[in-house]
């Protein structure tokens, strides 16, 4: 085992994103300097039988932004950088994981709780459902920046008028993303804007995820779960509805159940690392978003990205 370069302050969360991440260009980095990242880009493109390499590295952008191309393609940038972790650092120093929404599967791969393949299959199966969704019951998300919970709800509950509409991401302290029907979303972006939001951004998501409006798409999806083997992992997972670690296999068969349609509490997972006393966060994916946010709320912590890491670092 090659460390590339830096020691890391112990302990150590590895955080894995997910939707909204992706970018063409995203994992190329990796790819050139890395054979574990070539092997990764290889297998997922047999696993899946799709031009993993040409979306991630190419695009075109609208391509890759297609719900059911764009979560396996961001997974594979996710294990291509968790390789190289695991083959440059170990996982003596890992005292936790958790992944963002969909970086969630990516986080029980890398513990042990399925192969790396399944969750792959998994994730792209999890993206055709979705992708279906947004013809069935089609949506919006909103995120919200620079208000406080507080003023957010109330923004919600004034655009129910307008449609259905449900808080989705708690991301922080002052950061908020907004699911519901199309008008209502729209209403929230007025809204936001009118009370001082630094930003309220419509997202390029065509569906309510994260909602009750995804009930369909969550039955379809967790009578997929129902068939997959799964154990409980070998390391500690903070799930995204209760921001604590999973105790039990029944505890982490219902975070998975309700996935699509229960919010995901980033802001508590941030509480979690911070009681756990972790030293240094790593990022294992395309950009920086959860390291930044680990890095504005997590006091004292060293924040790392795969690219910062593993490329400009070693360089």
């Amino acid at each position: 085992m090659t460390q590339v370069g830096v020691a890391l302050r112990e302990p150590i969360a590895l955080l894995f994103p997910g939707q909204g991440v992706q970018r063409p260009g995203m994992g190329r980095r990796l790819y050139d300097r890395y054979p574990a990242a070539r092997r990764v880009f290889e297998r997922a493109e047999q696993v899946l039988g799709m031009p993993v390499r040409r979306l991630c590295f190419e695009g075109p952008e609208e391509e890759l932004n297609r719900t059911d191309n764009l979560q396996p393609c961001v997974m594979t940038v996710c294990w291509a950088a968790y390789e190289i972790w695991r083959e440059s650092y170990g996982m003596e120093q890992v005292r936790v994981m958790a992944g963002h929404s969909l970086g969630e599967f990516t986080a029980l791969a890398a513990a042990g709780a399925v192969s790396w393949e399944t969750a792959l299959l998994l994730v792209k199966e999890r993206g055709r459902i979705m992708a279906a969704a947004s013809t069935d019951q089609p949506g919006g998300m909103l995120a919200v920046v620079g208000l406080d919970e507080a003023r957010v709800e109330e923004i919600r509950r004034r655009a129910s008028a307008k449609g259905r509409l449900y808080l989705a991401n708690r991301n922080a302290e002052v950061q908020f993303v907004l699911s519901g029907e199309i008008p209502a979303v729209e209403e929230a972006q007025r809204l936001a804007l009118e009370a001082g939001a630094r930003r309220a951004l419509i997202l390029t998501v065509p569906l309510p995820a994260h909602s009750p409006l995804m009930e369909a798409a969550g039955n379809a999806f967790r009578a997929v779960l129902d068939r997959l083997p799964i154990e409980m992992p070998r390391f500690p997972i903070l799930g995204n509805g209760s921001g604590q670690s999973i105790g039990s296999l029944n505890d982490l068969r219902q975070e998975l159940a309700n996935h699509l349609m229960r919010p995901v509490d980033w802001a508590r997972t941030m509480v979690s690392l911070r009681a756990m006393q972790v030293s240094t966060v790593v990022e294992l994916g395309p950009g920086r978003v959860l390291a930044s946010l680990a890095a504005k709320y997590l006091p004292g912590v060293d924040t790392w990205n795969a690219d910062e890491l593993f490329v400009e670092f070693a360089s």
